[in-house]
């Protein structure tokens, strides 16, 4: 397989998180004049690829609906019902909920891959509060949910998706924040 066709492989992409994406990338000798804000553009790229416009669609809706009362309508965690949930403990079953994610936070969301954001998804938040919503989604919306996750972080390079992204400048990482690892700017 090319290292192109490595990156565009939908198993692959599901596997690796962005900042995994991003370290084998910048280690790739064809890419070694690339600064590390032109890597990330790469990584946006292959998260571009591995979705549709109908999918951030379909993500958007679902998280309009199910998940910004909690993580809030620019993913920033700060939903109408976060306060409610930071730190309370569930009477009578022993178990503290936690604040909802930030999927606006860098280090957190290009640290997590598809596949474990999909997990969270579908098996909940364990020990968070967050519900589970396997039986709820289907595979395909729960796939389609993440995509739009990543949102946060990437914007589409056309318009056609008909969803207003709420993340970064398209293809870019917030070019405050570091690049994993360190690097090249």
């Amino acid at each position: 397989m090319t290292p192109a066709g490595r990156f565009l492989s939908l198993d692959d992409y599901r596997r690796q998180s962005p900042a995994q994406t991003w370290h084998a990338l910048r280690s790739h000798p064809v890419l070694a004049d690339l600064t590390d804000m032109q890597v990330w553009d790469l990584v946006a790229w292959v998260w571009e690829a591995n979705t549709t416009a109908g999918a951030l669609r379909e993500g958007a809706a679902l998280y309009r609906a199910n998940c910004a009362a909690c993580h809030g309508e620019a993913g920033r965690g700060d939903g109408v019902m976060a306060a409610a949930l930071a730190g309370d403990t569930l009477a009578g079953f022993g178990h503290s909920t936690k604040s909802p994610a930030d999927f606006g936070e860098p280090q957190s969301m290009l640290g997590a891959s598809p596949a474990l954001l999909q997990g969270k998804i579908v098996r909940g938040g364990m020990g968070t509060g967050m519900p589970y919503w396997g039986p709820i989604f289907t595979e395909e919306q729960s796939w389609a949910l993440v995509d739009y996750l990543y949102t946060f972080q990437f914007q589409r390079s056309s318009p056609e998706a008909g969803v207003e992204p709420p993340g970064r400048v398209h293809g870019s990482l917030d070019p405050s924040v570091a690049p994993p690892g360190g690097g090249r700017r």
